[in-house]
């Protein structure tokens, strides 16, 4: 972070893993963080919700496809060739419709 100054991250691992990865973010105080990683076991996403509470990392995910601002930022794994500039935003939980959604 001291060398780029980066205040976002994504989290790409193993669902055993997730929380972890989260915790260190936070300690290193990134301000937001994308979890791709799907099926992390509910009670580490509870721990992890109550770690974060009242602290500057917010949390967008897991089990998301990321979250993209043509021509600005894309951080995740969706497609942004489908994407556009633009005053719509799309919010969905499933990366395929959302993918569909915005193709259309």
């Amino acid at each position: 972070m001291k060398a780029t100054g980066a205040n976002a991250s994504v989290i790409f691992v193993p669902p055993p893993f997730a929380a972890t990865r989260l915790w260190k973010r936070r300690d290193a105080g990134v301000e937001l963080v994308v979890c791709i990683t799907e099926g992390i076991p509910a009670l580490d996403m509870v721990k992890a919700w109550e770690f974060l509470k009242g602290k500057k990392t917010r949390l967008i995910g897991p089990n998301c496809p990321g979250i993209i601002s043509p021509g600005k930022c894309k951080i995740g794994i969706m497609p942004a060739s489908i994407h556009r500039e633009g005053h719509v935003g799309v919010v969905s939980r499933s990366g395929t419709l959302t993918y569909e959604a915005v193709g259309q």
